[in-house]
């Protein structure tokens, strides 16, 4: 697993904060794919998250509601979600919500017939400057243990031997 940030412009004098986390599963890619596509197992199986809701508005279109625990609260939004199949990957892009800018992608990558590699990547602003030291650096954390952890419980059925 490997976590690398990087500090882009925002807006102004904001900070924007990258956050990517690669991992690998003893899952296939179409598999681990296909797992990471149903948001609504993130609600299911992944202590971070307090609800989710989907709107589907096409095979390859979502529109979702997310809570999750976020430090000592939570954090909410909405976002856009564009499914591609073929590629194996999901981008995101937050419409509302508690950050100024968050958006991102999943990639799904084959290592072999029965391993995958799972790339998230995202970038954030929370958009209060005066507070940007303090709280960028929280939200990162956040960010990178939340999805540490949902990769961990998405999948902890498959290699068990059931699906999710």
């Amino acid at each position: 697993m490997c976590c690398r940030l990087f500090v882009i412009n925002c807006y102004g004098a904001n900070i924007m904060r990258r956050v990517t986390i690669e991992k690998q599963l003893p899952v296939s890619a179409e598999q681990a794919y296909k797992t990471i596509s149903d948001l609504k197992q993130f609600e299911k199986h992944c202590a971070a998250v307090i609800s989710i809701d989907v709107n589907k508005i096409s095979d390859t279109q979502s529109d979702s509601t997310w809570k999750v625990h976020f430090h000592d609260g939570e954090m909410c939004w909405r976002e856009k979600d564009i499914f591609n199949d073929q590629e194996l990957t999901i981008d995101f892009n937050q419409l509302e919500g508690d950050a100024e800018e968050f958006y991102g992608r999943w990639i799904v990558e084959a290592l072999s017939s029965n391993r995958a590699k799972v790339c998230f990547e995202a970038s954030f602003c929370m958009g209060i400057p005066t507070l940007a030291d303090i709280l960028e650096p929280i939200a990162e954390t956040a960010i990178t243990n939340n999805i540490n952890n949902m990769l961990t419980e998405l999948f902890i059925a498959e290699t068990e031997g059931e699906p999710a």
